[in-house]
């Protein structure tokens, strides 16, 4: 016992430190378990990316798509499969689609490949060479898709250097730029597409209008199926928004979903992951933005995009450092707690000594005390035993009263009934004597002779059961109830009207009364004795309780003095 609860205490102990000492993530938010779990599985996600790339590929190859057309096309679908994942391999592809263009002497081809480099160079960090071939990029005479693309392209250049230069007097010079490209390529794209809601509400959030732009981007969220993608680009926008708003826990739950749609989606170049990482650093939750850092430098370095390693190194070191002091106070606290639970431990021992003492002493009186209960025990457990043996007796003696009661009260009851009938029979055969005794003096012969005639034997018996069916209900009342319940309703008797007995019923009547001989019955009732064992074999037959029961259950049936007791005991 003492053993059991010095190591409980030891153990709580332990997990109380291990707890303390811990690094503790302060949220339960179902959206960043699924950016963990997303970043898990981002192997799966990039495998399946590459897949598409190789089927890709290989449909390059094929003799069926040496047309310098379907080469363009099938190319460029590989360029989109990797602007947003890898640049060397988004660039190289560029320069493939500038040569097949160029051998196609289509001006709309030649510039689109050029745009598409131009988009590459941007997302590569690469501003100079971005706004060198910008510059030299004619869009004369292409169509109108290829400008809308061109003219967004150039105002995303502007929007890009402006937040990076982030000064005082080019900025808005810059911005001012943008919105105009931006106005132009809006003029150029088809109303209610992605390209034109989502480039509506960038303009707008860079006007400072983000009521108008958050309402767009819902618009577009809401109202159609997104690719991971574009979802990515829409969430992410919303996600600095709400942050430019001060809602900073909206602003990181778009930023999750806009991070999770990223890795579903392989995207390397983004800023989402990064902006989630920067605000759960700042609530506190340490874990996690270390995580989200970690994977937002390694996409950055495996797409090499040069403005978001910037980005990312700008707070990679705060969290390291942040981690390390973290690290550096959980040691101190660490070594705190051992030395508190070394005195602890020292502490537990001395008392573990004198609980042991104490118990030893306990179990002796223990021993003892249990050696006396077990004593008593075994004394109640004769008590009971003789207490039992004495209900017993008392129960059986009750019984033994009850029917020899019963038996002086039938006993009285028909001494009574039979007294009486006797002295009525004897009376009226004197008077019948008599009157005989006068006629034969008087030689009346035929009036002896119809005297004679009027004794109704049949009548006398009729009469005699009549009067014993009286008496016996006198004390069974309920004899008929009581015998009725050991059958179903369609065996039990229904008696006529004024008839008090059956024959059947005066047969276990008699039996209730004492009298079970068969031929004891049979001359009472003046029957056979196989009509009275036929009665009573139908009658067992029919019953709802087992046939050795049976005469049992009738014994059983209480008179009226012991059925008013019972009422009452109950």
């Amino acid at each position: 016992m003492t053993d059991k609860l010095i190591k409980h205490l030891f153990t709580s102990l332990i997990m109380l430190l291990l707890a303390s000492v811990s690094f503790a993530s302060p949220y339960s938010d179902s959206l960043l378990y699924q950016l963990n779990n997303a970043i898990k599985q981002s192997a799966v996600y990039d495998s399946k990316k590459l897949e598409q790339i190789a089927q890709l590929q290989q449909s390059i190859t094929e003799p069926a798509n040496s047309d310098p057309g379907k080469q363009y096309q099938l190319h460029l679908k590989l360029y989109d499969e990797y602007k947003y994942y890898k640049y060397d391999s988004a660039f190289t592809y560029t320069k493939k689609l500038r040569r097949y263009a160029e051998y196609k002497q289509d001006p709309s081809l030649v510039a689109d490949a050029r745009i598409k480099q131009v988009f590459i160079l941007l997302s590569g960090g690469l501003f100079k060479e971005t706004f060198d071939s910008l510059n030299v990029l004619s869009v004369e005479g292409v169509s109108n898709e290829v400008k809308a693309e061109y003219y967004s392209l150039k105002a995303r250049c502007y929007y890009d250097l402006a937040d990076f230069d982030d000064d005082g007097f080019y900025t808005s010079s810059y911005y001012t730029k943008a919105n105009e490209c931006m106005d132009s390529a809006l003029s150029l794209y088809p109303q209610n597409t992605f390209e034109f809601l989502y480039f509506s509400g960038l303009r707008d959030l860079k006007k400072g209008q983000t009521g108008n732009a958050l309402l767009r981007l819902q618009s577009l969220v809401a109202s159609r199926k997104l690719s991971y993608h574009e979802i990515a680009l829409a969430t992410s926008m919303m996600g600095g928004i709400f942050s430019i708003q001060k809602n900073m826990e909206q602003a990181r739950n778009f930023l999750i979903q806009a991070s999770i749609a990223d890795i579903k989606s392989s995207t390397k170049e983004t800023s989402a992951l990064l902006s989630v990482a920067s605000i759960i650093f700042k609530e506190g939750n340490i874990k996690d933005a270390a995580l989200y850092i970690e994977k937002a430098n390694a996409d950055a370095a495996f797409y090499k995009a040069r403005l978001r390693k910037v980005q990312v190194g700008a707070i990679l070191p705060l969290i390291k450092e942040h981690m390390i002091n973290t690290i550096e106070t959980q040691k101190q606290k660490l070594i705190t707690y051992l030395i508190l639970l070394a005195v602890l431990v020292l502490l537990l021992a001395g008392i573990a000594i004198i609980v042991r003492n104490q118990v030893k002493k306990l179990k002796v009186a223990r021993l003892h005390l249990l050696e006396a209960n077990l004593k008593q025990h075994a004394v109640n457990q004769e008590l009971e035993k003789a207490n039992a043996l004495k209900e017993k007796y008392n129960e059986q003696m009750q019984q033994i009263n009850r029917q020899l009661s019963e038996a002086n009260k039938i006993k009285e009851e028909y001494l009574g009934y039979y007294f009486s009938i006797d002295t009525e029979f004897m009376a009226r055969m004197e008077k019948l004597v008599n009157t005989i005794d006068k006629k034969l003096v008087d030689r009346k012969w035929d009036e002896i002779k119809l005297m004679l005639k009027t004794v109704d034997f049949r009548k006398e018996k009729e009469e005699l059961l009549k009067n014993f069916d009286k008496t016996f209900l006198k004390l069974f009342p309920d004899f008929v109830d009581q015998f009725n319940t050991l059958f179903n309703p369609e065996d039990r008797f229904i008696l006529k009207k004024d008839q008090l007995l059956n024959t059947e019923l005066r047969i276990f009547a008699l039996i209730r009364m004492g009298i079970t001989d068969n031929e004891k019955i049979a001359e009472i009732l003046n029957y056979s004795i196989n009509t009275i064992y036929s009665y009573k074999t139908k009658m067992r037959n029919k019953a709802i309780i087992p046939k050795d029961d049976f005469d049992k259950k009738i014994t059983e049936i209480t008179t009226l003095n012991y059925q008013h007791q019972d009422k009452k005991n109950n």
